[in-house]
């Protein structure tokens, strides 16, 4: 089951008209959890790179987002690292340049669908 989401995710990262090129760099999958890592190259040279932790029933763990620019530079990252306790959907939240703000737990079809209206 976790490997069939994994293989899912890569397949939505690589039919994706916003990716250019996948990269995968760490994947795990054990009895009762995974975890994958990769990053995608997107057609405005910027890089998402994409981490979940999941467990057997693919309710996530630990999540990262990270879009950079060409410099490297973030854009945004949507994560549930447990800081920001003050905000309102914690621990889940958005870092949009120095400004973090509140987020629900989106999914990597959302967040590209995401980075493609930013356009």
């Amino acid at each position: 089951m976790i490997g069939d989401y994994f293989e899912f995710l890569k397949i939505v990262a690589k039919k994706s008209p916003e990716v250019i090129n996948f990269r995968l760099i760490r994947e795990f999958i054990g009895t009762n959890r995974g975890f994958i890592r990769f990053a995608v190259e997107l057609r405005d040279g910027s890089e998402l790179h994409v981490f979940e932790y999941v467990d057997s029933g693919l309710r996530k763990i630990d999540y990262s987002y990270h879009r950079q620019n060409k410099e490297k530079k973030l854009i945004s990252r949507w994560d549930n690292a447990p800081h920001y306790s003050e905000i309102e959907t914690f621990p889940h939240h958005v870092h949009e340049g120095e400004d973090v703000k509140p987020s629900i737990e989106p999914t990597f079809a959302e967040i590209l669908k995401k980075v493609g209206e930013s356009k």
